[in-house]
């Protein structure tokens, strides 16, 4: 239930998808002046979450092929 009305939400310049295990933020303007941040999304999920970048994510897949 809160994913959805997390999911419900709009905010300018960001796209954003929640998930049962992960959130994918696209924010256009770039993650430094995103509202949608890791604390934005820690306070409305109630979650400890941490973030990474796309190059970030895709060096760790490399590193573990």
């Amino acid at each position: 239930m809160v994913i959805k009305k997390v999911n419900d939400l709009v905010l300018k310049n960001e796209q954003f998808k929640v998930t049962q295990h992960c959130v994918y933020l696209y924010p256009s303007n770039g993650y430094g002046r995103a509202k949608g941040n890791n604390n934005f999304f820690e306070k409305k999920l109630k979650v400890a979450a941490t973030t990474r970048s796309y190059k970030t994510i895709k060096r760790l897949m490399e590193m573990v092929s």
